[in-house]
């Protein structure tokens, strides 16, 4: 039996104590890095310099001044999307984390699966064959890994939700504008927010409290009194009929989950979740983002990847107007009404939070989907991932945490995912929610040892 690596609250304890030095610890998971990631391909650049010089400077403090630091010698690994001095990293690092590497995403963090012609294949820890999720599969693979036990990603229609769950991970999208953040010139047509990713949810609440300066998060407390749960495990993709199915072990998912919330003495009412009334509404946003992404990168469409150039293509003509920008587009009408329908369809269940499968099936198989063609690309992402995109259009904290468990095709156990789903706001009681989950998660494995 190998030991669990330590969390991100239990590696800056140790730092705080004495018991280990940042630097120490940074070489530890260099260490790890260099045994594991030739597999896994989930960092593109190591950050050994930088790396060294925040250890160093932790490795410097007295007793006094580490027990300040919150996230002291914790390694920390950093999506491709953003840098050091990003104001999402930024107080990471100030808090005492250990920069160690930039980890990988598909080209433009554009599509579900991690990999691309610059950097290859990433590969799920849980299982090589299976992609990690994307865009944030890097993070997540360093993570799953225990190469780190912190990752910083971002999440545009579900890019750190998708490989969160993935690799049986906890994350948090949190609310539009929460954290500060620069992906871009306007986030990804206003969809992208930056987060975390760790093994527990309190690791999740102690980084999202920095990245956002909101001190309160950290400590995860008791639910609110009197929140309602509306759990719907309907495919959220319809066009007259179910077009994407949703596989048993994930429903399967969102009922113990549901199951677990009763026995805390929560209310949890079975109600259908909305559908977008305009089937194209997630596809306009999505490609018009992508399109947006690449000019403000002067990413010509010639220097594309196959799948990628497609989409943005259709960003630029078919859904181009408005699909990511301001105004009384069509694109933005279809969202202002979708948020009305999930708002009425809230008020008339009486509940706070939806929650639904984090995913509809196991993810696909590693393996180079960017030589693809954009429909195969498009149908491996919607065939597994249908329920992240709608907070994105939204713009609310949406969070997944790991509940009950599946096998892959080739017999791995993988674990399932719910996802946790509020109005603007509501990143503190989502983060209540997933510990009691989380809770009764542990419980359940410890009774099967």
């Amino acid at each position: 039996m190998t030991t669990a690596p330590l969390s991100a609250i239990e590696t800056a304890e140790a730092v705080r104590t004495g018991a280990r030095g940042a630097l120490d610890t940074l070489d530890a998971a260099l260490d790890r890095i260099d045994d594991l990631d030739p597999a896994l391909h989930a960092f593109t650049t190591l950050l050994r310099a930088d790396g060294r010089s925040a250890g160093a400077a932790v490795d410097a403090r007295t007793v006094d001044e580490r027990a300040g630091l919150p996230l002291a010698g914790v390694p920390l690994a950093i999506k491709s999307t953003v840098t050091l001095d990003n104001p999402v990293v930024a107080p990471l690092v100030a808090a005492g984390a250990v920069p160690v590497g930039i980890t990988a995403a598909p080209q433009l963090c554009t599509w579900g699966m991690t990999d691309s012609d610059a950097h290859g294949i990433t590969r799920n820890p849980l299982d090589v064959s299976l992609t990690p999720g994307g865009s944030s599969g890097g993070s997540a693979a360093a993570v799953a890994s225990g190469m780190v036990p912190l990752a910083v990603g971002d999440d545009g229609m579900g890019s750190l939700r998708i490989p969160a769950a993935a690799c049986g991970l906890a994350t948090i999208k949190p609310g539009r504008g929460v954290v500060p953040t620069r992906l871009g010139r306007d986030n990804w047509g206003y969809l992208a927010e930056s987060g975390p990713l760790a093994r527990t949810v309190a690791d999740v609440a102690l980084a999202l409290s920095l990245m956002a300066n909101r001190p309160e998060l950290a400590d995860v407390g008791e639910v609110p009194d009197g929140t309602r749960i509306g759990v719907s495990t309907d495919s959220p993709i319809r066009l007259g009929r179910d077009l994407v199915r949703v596989h048993e072990p994930w429903k399967r998912a969102a009922r113990e989950a549901a199951d677990r919330l009763r026995g805390d003495g929560l209310v949890v009412v079975d109600t259908p979740l909305p559908a977008p009334r305009d089937p194209f509404l997630y596809l306009a946003r999505w490609t018009s983002a992508v399109a947006r992404a690449a000019e403000e990168e002067n990413l010509p469409l010639s220097a594309m990847e196959r799948r990628t150039r497609h989409h943005a293509l259709l960003g630029r003509t078919l859904f181009r107007r408005g699909g990511a920008g301001d105004g009384a587009t069509r694109w933005n009408r279809a969202a202002e009404v979708l948020r009305v329908d999930i708002t009425a369809a809230m008020e008339t269940a009486g509940v706070d939070v939806w929650l639904t499968p984090a995913l509809a099936n196991v993810p696909p198989e590693a393996t180079d989907w960017h030589r693809r063609s954009w429909g195969r690309s498009m149908w491996a992402s919607m065939q597994f991932s249908p329920f992240t995109p709608l907070a994105n259009v939204l713009g609310w904290p949406a969070a997944t945490v790991p509940c009950g468990v599946t096998h892959t095709p080739l017999g791995r156990r993988l674990p399932t995912s719910v996802q946790l789903m509020g109005r603007p706001g509501s990143e503190a009681t989502l983060l209540a929610l997933a510990a009691v989950i989380e809770r009764n998660d542990d419980d359940d494995k410890a009774d099967t040892r």
